[in-house]
């Protein structure tokens, strides 16, 4: 392979990895406002002053459940990784 090659394959992997850490940090988060906006709504029934109606917000926790799937992040980071790999291969084949 080329030192051409080994680069290209080195930003590929790099954006394939950011692409998908962003995507699987993008659901994590949302899943953990989702959680935190029910907690702040339940909090606030509570509250002696509280005159709207009872709203009870089911299966919160199963969302978070759902974000904790590690694939995607093992995926993204060994693209990453393997990113830094190549990168430094072609740093070391343009210098000898």
């Amino acid at each position: 392979m080329t030192i051409e090659t080994i680069k290209i394959l080195a930003a590929i992997s790099s954006i394939i990895g950011s692409g998908i850490l962003a995507y699987r940090v993008t659901g994590i988060l949302s899943a953990l406002t989702l959680v935190a906006n029910c907690h702040e709504v339940n909090i606030q029934q509570l509250m002696p002053n509280n005159k709207g109606d009872i709203h009870y917000f089911a299966n919160a926790p199963k969302h978070v459940e759902k974000a904790q799937k590690k694939t995607l992040l093992i995926t993204g980071f060994i693209f990453l990784i393997a990113s830094g790999i190549l990168q430094l291969i072609a740093l070391m084949m343009a210098n000898s």
